[in-house]
C-alpha cells in the first residue's frame, strides 16, 4: 500500500484566535505539523509548540507564495495537507481524506471544498486544492491568493475531486479583522506588476473590491478577466466563480436586467452549474417576472451535474425549494410571447416609477417608458428592471405618447401612469382577459388608494395596424373614441 503519512503545512502570523482550533481537528490526522511563522507577537508559538510542530521562522516579503513554499521545504512525509489557521477539518471529514489518500496513489493532488462559515451558518462553499503529493517540483505561484495547481498540471500530475469539507471561518468578524484583512489584499494584489495580471490575478481583485461593495469597481476588474483570451480546450477553475461572483455583484447592485443577461450566456456554456439558476430566479424575482422566476427555480432544482466541479452557495440550506415553487405556480401567469405592451409617460422622476415597472413586468412583453430627453427620472433604476426608456426630444405630451406608442410591439397596450401600479389578481384577471377576448377597446378602474376615489379610464387597446398609420395623436384619439369601448372591472391602484 502506499505510504499515505501527511504533513501540515501552515503559515502564520498572531493567530493566536484561530490556531488552536485548526491544530486540535488534524491532531489525529497528519503525521506531521510544520508551523512557519511571520511575525508572530501574540501567544500562536506557545500554541503551536503544544502540538509538537516543528516551527520555523520566515521573514514576510509581502508574498504568500514565498512562505508556503519555506513550508513546502521541511515537510517530509508523502502527502502535504495545508491550511490556514482559521480553518479546521472534522474527524470524519479527516478520515474521508486519509482513506482517498492511500487508495488513489495513481493521483497527484486533490480538490476539497472549502465551506465558508459565518455566525455557526453555512454560506456557501469553493473548490481548493489543499492535498498533493510531496515533490519538489510542486510549489505555490503568485504573491496573493497563491497557487499551487498550476505547478502540478506543468507536470502532468492527474488531480482528483473529492467532497471532503474544510471549514473556514476567515470572514466571520468574530475571528478575523476583516477590513484590515481587506485593505492588506487590495495593497498586495495592487502590487502585481502587468505581466503578471492575468485572469486569475483580476478575479482575486474583483473579490477584493466585492467584499467592500465596490460594486462598480468589482464589476470592472471582473470584466478585465473575462477580457484575458483562454487557450482553446483549458478551462480554468476560477471561471465558473468568476461568473458567479458577477452574478452576485449585480444582484446586490439591483441591477437585475443585466444580471438575467449575463447569466444566460453563462448558462449556455456551464448548463450544469446549477448555482447560476438559483441567481437567474433571484435577478427575476427583483424585477417582478414570476414566471421565468419559476422557471430558473425549476432549472436548479432539476440541475444534477457538476457537484465537485463547481462551487455551491448551498442554497438549499437557506430557503425552502418545494415551498418557494409552489408560491411561484401559484402567482404565476404565463402568457404567449408579445401579447401585451406597458406604455408608461414619464415627464419627471418618480419615486413608485420602478415599482410601477415590477407590478405589470409579470404579463408585459416589454415595458416602455417615453420621456422628454432632459428629464431627471433614473433611467438606470428603470433599465435594472427591463424597463425600455424612449427620450423624446420634445416635451409636448402628445408627441411623448406617439413616439412611445409607435416603439410598442405587443399586441395589446396597456396605458399606465408613473404612480401606478397592478395588483396580482387585477394583474392575472388582465392577463386572462387578454387571452380570451376579441374586443379592441377597454376602460380600466383606477382606484385613487388614499382617497378611494374610482374612476373609469380608457387604458387598454389592440395595436391595431390602422392606428400605427395615424401619426397626429388628436386623429389617434378620435379614431379610437369612435369606437366601441369596453369597460372592465379590472383596476389599477393609483399610490
Amino acid at each position: 500500500m502506499f505510504d499515505s503519512t501527511i504533513s501540515l503545512c501552515m503559515i502564520v502570523k498572531n493567530e493566536e484566535k484561530n490556531l488552536r482550533r485548526c491544530l486540535e481537528s488534524t491532531k489525529n490526522l497528519v503525521d506531521e505539523i510544520i508551523i512557519v511563522d511571520t511575525g508572530s507577537t501574540d501567544k500562536t508559538i506557545e500554541i503551536a509548540k503544544e502540538y509538537n510542530a516543528k516551527i520555523y521562522y520566515h521573514e514576510w516579503t509581502n508574498n504568500f507564495s514565498d512562505a508556503r513554499n519555506a513550508s513546502l521545504e521541511k515537510a517530509t512525509k508523502n502527502w502535504i495537507l495545508f491550511l490556514d489557521a482559521d480553518e479546521e477539518i472534522t474527524s470524519e471529514e479527516g478520515q474521508k481524506l486519509k482513506n482517498i489518500l492511500e487508495n488513489n496513489s495513481h493521483l497527484e493532488a486533490f480538490h476539497l471544498r472549502l465551506v465558508n462559515i459565518i455566525s455557526n451558518s453555512d454560506i456557501g462553499d469553493a473548490i481548493v486544492l489543499r492535498a498533493f503529493k510531496n515533490k519538489p517540483e510542486y510549489r505555490f505561484e503568485g504573491k496573493m491568493h497563491e497557487q499551487i495547481v498550476g505547478s502540478i498540471e506543468r507536470s502532468g500530475g492527474p488531480i482528483g475531486a473529492t467532497d471532503v469539507k474544510i471549514l473556514h471561518y476567515g470572514y466571520d468578524p468574530q475571528f478575523a479583522n476583516i477590513k484590515e484583512k481587506q485593505q492588506r489584499n487590495l495593497d498586495l494584489l495592487n502590487s502585481y506588476p502587468e505581466s503578471k495580471r492575468d485572469g486569475y490575478f483580476y478575479y482575486s481583485l474583483g473579490n477584493e473590491y466585492a467584499r467592500i461593495e465596490d460594486h462598480d469597481m468589482a464589476l470592472q476588474t471582473y470584466q478585465k478577466a473575462l477580457d484575458i483570451p483562454i487557450k482553446k480546450g483549458e478551462r480554468p477553475v476560477y471561471l465558473a466563480y468568476l461568473y458567479l461572483h458577477i452574478a452576485k455583484v449585480l444582484n446586490a447592485a439591483k441591477r437585475f436586467d443585466e444580471e438575467i443577461k449575463r447569466l444566460h450566456a453563462f448558462e449556455s456554456n456551464y448548463s450544469d452549474f446549477k448555482d447560476l439558476y438559483f441567481m437567474e430566479y433571484l435577478a427575476q424575482i427583483g424585477c417582478g417576472k414570476i414566471s421565468k422566476a419559476k422557471d430558473a427555480l425549476e432549472k436548479y432544482i432539476n440541475c444534477k451535474g457538476g457537484s465537485y466541479e463547481y462551487p455551491s452557495c448551498n442554497f438549499e440550506k437557506h430557503y425552502n425549494m418545494e415551498e418557494l415553487l409552489e408560491k411561484l405556480k401559484l402567482s404565476s401567469i404565463p402568457m404567449p410571447d408579445k401579447t401585451l405592451s406597458v406604455l408608461i409617460l414619464a415627464y419627471e422622476d418618480n419615486v413608485n416609477l420602478v415599482e410601477c415597472v415590477k407590478s405589470v413586468n409579470e404579463i408585459a412583453y416589454e415595458v416602455i417608458i417615453a420621456t422628454p430627453k432632459d428629464s431627471n427620472i433614473n433611467r438606470n433604476a428603470l433599465e435594472n428592471v427591463g424597463a425600455t426608456i424612449v427620450d423624446v426630444k420634445h416635451e409636448d405630451k402628445k408627441n411623448v405618447f406617439m413616439r412611445g406608442y409607435f416603439k410598442c410591439k405587443g399586441k395589446y397596450i396597456l396605458l399606465m401612469k408613473p404612480d401606478e401600479v397592478c395588483s396580482a389578481s387585477n394583474l392575472k384577471a388582465l392577463g386572462n382577459l387578454l387571452l380570451n377576448t376579441q374586443e379592441q377597446y377597454f376602460n380600466l378602474l383606477v382606484v385613487n388608494t388614499k382617497t378611494n376615489i374610482t374612476n373609469n379610464e380608457f387604458r387598454l387597446f389592440e395595436n391595431l395596424k390602422i392606428l400605427k398609420k395615424i401619426n397626429n395623436f388628436d386623429e389617434f384619439a378620435n379614431y379610437i373614441h369612435s369606437n366601441k369601448i369596453d369597460g372592465l372591472e379590472i383596476c389599477i391602484n393609483k399610490v
